[in-house]
């Protein structure tokens, strides 16, 4: 049993807190969410205490700062409170956020529990009834052309997978390890699996997209920065899935051994062939 404070003024109230931390959404805030059904939003800078005493300034708004809370992603929650306009949350390993007021905006913001959330994947092909055609294809040699030349990475939200939404509403779903090469050049293999690997991952917020392409069982996605992201079929199973929305819908998974299923509405076809 533990003890929730969540709401100022209201005295300490005996109440089951059995989440663990299995959701984080990155975009100009911070999103986390629990197994309960709860969530926090932070939006300004906060603190991160770890078991060993250590603590760091974590700022949704500064990407290479969020490592700390990448180390936090499976871990329980304890118990919560609120003193004043502080809010802190108490972690099983025994680390700590605390996040206070901000003098110029909302800092954070906690709801929940609501029951234990429920994961929906959009319908597959066009909303109208009756006018779905599903394909089940090998790619063929020549690339097909991703339609977010111009988008901005709105937000990654990172769970036992990893989810990059742009601003067009097309998404990208990461299952198993994907690749980022930096502007720099610097190229790294990812781990959905492991959180803190994912840190260069969270600089791509706000980047533009240049092309994207679907070759074979690879996705490629290049950004005006240089970057270039890219995933490949797995033979352990499913590993990426692309999706755009619209009457032309798209929906493309990389299942094993370099085949790949694409899923789209008549209207798509004619539109992209």
């Amino acid at each position: 049993m533990a003890t929730d404070t969540s709401e100022p003024g209201r005295a300490a109230v005996p109440v089951p807190v059995a989440g663990a931390l299995d959701f984080i959404g990155v975009d100009f805030r911070l999103d986390l969410r629990l197994t309960d059904g709860s969530s926090v939003q932070l939006e300004s800078a906060f603190i991160i205490t770890d078991r060993s005493g250590g603590s760091v300034v974590v700022d949704p708004e500064r990407k290479d700062s969020l490592l700390a809370i990448l180390r936090l992603f499976g871990t329980d929650l304890d118990r919560r409170s609120v003193e004043g306009d502080t809010l802190t949350l108490f972690f099983a390993d025994g680390a700590t956020l605390v996040a206070g007021p901000d003098g110029e905006s909302e800092s954070w913001h906690v709801s929940g529990p609501k029951g234990r959330p429920v994961r929906v994947d959009p319908l597959e092909g066009s909303t109208s009834p009756g006018t779905e055609e599903a394909l089940r294809v090998r790619v063929p040699g020549p690339s097909f052309a991703l339609d977010i030349a111009g988008d901005t990475v709105d937000c990654i939200g990172l769970e036992s997978d990893v989810t990059i939404r742009f601003s067009s509403g097309a998404s990208l779903r990461f299952e198993t390890d994907f690749a980022l090469t930096g502007s720099d050049g610097e190229h790294a293999f990812l781990d959905p699996g492991d959180k803190p690997s994912l840190l260069t991952l969270l600089a791509l917020h706000t980047e533009v997209v240049s092309d994207g392409a679907i070759e074979g069982g690879r996705i490629a996605i290049r950004f005006a920065s240089g970057a270039l992201l890219e995933g490949w079929a797995n033979r352990r199973g499913p590993s990426w899935h692309y999706s755009e929305p619209g009457r032309a819908r798209v929906d493309v998974d990389a299942m094993t051994d370099g085949e790949v299923r694409y899923r789209h509405s008549p209207s798509s076809a004619e539109i992209r062939r």
